[in-house]
């Protein structure tokens, strides 16, 4: 059989001998190879793949057990943080590995490496529980492509990571200081705890496809431990042959062997999915790990394993097929579907779930009517999903799974949410409830301490160090109707406050009266760029007399809460919507101008783009396949409760007359609040623009329904109000101190964590 090697690789292959023939060698990071060291001794566990299982042997004299993998992503970015930084301490490896271990999760998943005191914080967290001990999934990180293939641009790299990281898990190397990834002294020895190998990442479609093509000779691989017979793809091969590369690596230089997989996804299953579309690289090709065999005496197995959501890839949603599903709870699931259907792809061999989760986030990226959204879900919904999600997997045969992930990081992007985003180098500043990559955690790391506001209808956490927008006005109203209600209906003041998340406002009303809100209409504009741009009317508000309230020629409102009765909304300028340029329906959005007719609009940002499948002319079961509609995610709804009981509420009313409201950045058009930006897009530039504010101005106003739309009962502050005229220069600036770090904050656990605990016990 062919040897599926390419010249370079050969030469590669020669002086890797060479070097490690030489033993210790300094490379030009200033690594140094401290050399072999002799196997473990028993009681080392052994873990090996059996059926459709994983399989550990303790050592105890027990044998061969199925093992349920039952794991954990473990991240390392907090907040401030990006994950090239790497920048967790022993003190919170000990704090997430006490966590884990509580949770009942008996494996952690890395994904590349970290720096070397996580290797001695897991050591001697099982040193220290020996009964119970974490183990570990390691990957070795494959560096995403924009273009060319993985064998000419990606083998260098990605074959002298493999041997780093396994050295480093056996505590036998000395890596020199290097941009984005892990360095330092590794001496720990983590590695009797190390389960398998998981390297590999999602690759995009394209660049596998041009892959292929670029070595579209090589269809075989003859390796050390795993073949290839001829009919493989040169992708698999490629695959086969790293994957050979850590298996020969280890057992050369410390005489172990253990299971290995590829970390993959669904957009390069197997399986040919009829809704599925080419457009994202989702479609493209196939990749199937079925096609390995192995060679001994490495018998301790291969496995299969995908990153697998509910909502992405959208076959997932669409498929027929997966829509006729129905899970043990009694609802359609086509995720469920989509397991099934991929497991039987793969008899006999293990399929693990490495990544499966929900985000809790105001925002949605994608919807699945017959299973679960991409967000918009709170802390409680995403744990009672993430617990049905598990069992999901176990009913579809799965060898295990691990939820994605432990804690929340800021640092991440989603599409919905990327474009406005800006500066780019500044988003782990801030946490984006609008932003569902955000928002996985188990732990969260919101509220801060000290800093952010809770929506509890309670004012302790609000002091006179907070902005007032209005400080105390008298308990007589602009118009008092004279019912005996004026008080729930008079603005006594209003405070402002901010953190990295939300802007806050706390109206308190005359005498500690309870405002009703589903009677009471209350209008709240908000000017976040100085100047005359913006809405000069705050929709149909009018002046006592039913007058057209209209602002000073120096002031326009970009954005405007409505709340009246049912209808809860914070609304854009339909001018300044960014939505048509977000949403691809149009080459403007987010554009300034000055206008005054008082037309907000609740944005709907389109999370399916359907229409992609237009002209595809998809059959099933030679009929046209009906494309379903285009899906929409509002984002400017307001949802009114406790934050004890809803994690995404936006306002309360408390039983001493305050109203807190809490408003997303993103929502108000802020692309990066740490630095006061703003979104102020430039028709003429393709790219997205943004601009610095000072601030915003902030005026509300209570009004009753008239003929003519709302007819104002008070405002504040009530001096802004001249006339008909709403005054800017009377409307006092609200600004804060721009930050560079996140340096105060402590973790929280969701609901999530104690619904994840309740699943792992219910599995031996």
């Amino acid at each position: 059989m062919q040897r599926w090697i390419g010249k370079q690789w050969l030469l590669r292959t020669v002086l890797t001998v060479l070097l490690l023939a030489l033993g210790s060698a300094a490379c030009t990071d200033q690594t140094i190879y401290i050399g072999p060291r002799p196997p473990q001794a028993p009681p080392t566990p052994k873990f090996r793949t059996h059926g459709d299982y994983f399989e550990i042997d303790r050592q105890q004299g027990r044998g061969w057990e199925t093992f349920i993998v039952k794991g954990v992503d473990l991240a390392v970015a907090t907040p401030g943080r990006y994950p090239g930084e790497l920048a967790a301490t022993r003190a919170d490896y000990d704090r997430w590995l006490a966590g884990i271990a509580e949770v009942g999760a008996n494996v952690i998943r890395v994904y590349t490496l970290h720096y070397p005191v996580f290797y001695q914080a897991f050591r001697d967290w099982n040193l220290n529980h020996p009964t119970k001990p974490l183990y570990l999934m390691h990957g070795v990180w494959l560096d995403e492509r924009e273009e060319g293939d993985f064998m000419t641009d990606s083998t260098e790299a990605f074959e002298k990571e493999i041997r780093l990281d396994i050295d480093a898990l056996h505590g036998n190397v000395v890596i020199g200081e290097r941009f984005g990834k892990a360095s330092g002294h590794y001496a720990a020895d983590a590695s009797p705890w190390l389960m398998c190998w998981l390297p590999g990442d999602e690759m995009d479609g394209h660049i596998v496809a041009n892959s292929n093509q670029d070595w579209a000779g090589y269809n075989v691989y003859n390796g050390r431990f795993l073949h290839m017979p001829k009919g493989g793809s040169p992708m698999e091969g490629w695959i086969a042959h790293e994957m050979d590369t850590v298996l020969a690596y280890e057992y050369d230089r410390y005489g172990v062997l253990r299971p290995i997989g590829w970390s993959s996804w669904p957009a390069l299953d197997p399986i040919h999915h009829p809704t599925e579309a080419p457009n994202f690289g989702q479609d493209v090709v196939d990749c199937n790990f079925a096609n390995f065999e192995l060679v001994p005496p490495f018998d301790h197995g291969l496995f299969a394993s995908y990153h697998i959501y509910p909502f992405n890839p959208e076959f997932i949603i669409y498929d027929p097929g997966y829509q006729s599903v129905i899970d043990s709870f009694g609802q359609v699931n086509s995720y469920l579907g989509y397991m099934k259907d991929l497991k039987a792809h793969h008899p006999g061999v293990p399929v693990l779930v490495a990544e499966y989760g929900i985000p809790s986030s105001q925002g949605n990226a994608h919807k699945n009517p017959y299973a679960y959204n991409h967000g918009g879900y709170n802390e409680a919904e995403q744990a009672d999903i993430v617990y049905d999600l598990y069992h999901n997997c176990r009913e579809a045969g799965m060898a295990g799974t691990v939820v994605f992930e432990w804690i929340d990081e800021w640092f991440k992007r989603t599409w919905v949410t990327t474009p406005t985003m800006l500066p780019g180098d500044r988003g782990a500043l801030w946490l984006d409830v609008m932003s569902p990559e955000e928002n996985f955690g188990v732990l969260s790391y919101y509220p801060l301490p000290g800093w952010s506001k809770i929506i509890d209808g309670q004012v302790a956490d609000w002091n006179d160090k907070d902005f007032w927008l209005a400080k105390p006005q008298s308990p007589t109203p602009l118009a008092a109707l004279g019912d005996g209600k004026d008080a729930a209906r008079t603005l006594q003041s209003v405070q402002v406050a901010y953190d990295p998340a939300y802007l806050y406002l706390r109206v308190q009303f005359a005498d500690n009266a309870v405002p009703n809100l589903d009677k009471l209409t209350i209008l709240i504009g908000l000017s976040t760029v100085e100047g005359p741009m913006g809405n000069h009317r705050l929709g149909a508000l009018h002046t006592p007399g039913d007058t057209t309230l209209t602002t000073s020629q120096d002031l326009g409102f970009e954005s405007m809460v409505l709340l009246d009765g049912a209808t809860r909304e914070l609304r854009v300028d339909a001018t300044y919507d960014p939505m048509p340029k977000v949403n691809g329906a149009s080459k403007n959005g987010g554009v300034p101008a000055a206008t005054s007719d008082g037309q907000f609009v609740l944005e709907n940002q389109l999370v399916n783009n359907n229409a992609q499948y237009e002209s595809l002319g998809i059959m099933i079961g030679g009929e046209p396949w009906p494309i379903p509609p285009k899906q929409f995610h509002a984002w400017g709804t307001l949802r009114t409760g406790d934050w004890s009981q809803d994690s995404l509420t936006h306002m309360q009313v408390g039983q001493g007359g305050q109203l807190e409201i809490r408003l997303p950045w993103h929502a108000l058009w802020f692309t990066d609040p740490s630095s006061r930006s703003i979104l102020w897009d430039d028709p003429a530039t393709p790219a997205w623009d943004i601009k610095t504010t000072e601030g915003m101005r902030i005026f509300v106003a209570t009004a009753e329904t008239s003929p003519t739309g709302y007819r104002l009962i008070d405002a504040a502050p009530r001096a802004a109000v001249s006339g008909a005229i709403i005054d800017g220069s009377k409307l006092p600036l609200f600004t804060w101190p721009m930050w560079n770090s996140v340096d105060h904050w402590a973790e929280r656990k969701k609901l999530l964590f104690y619904a994840l605990k309740t699943a792992f016990a219910e599995d031996p």
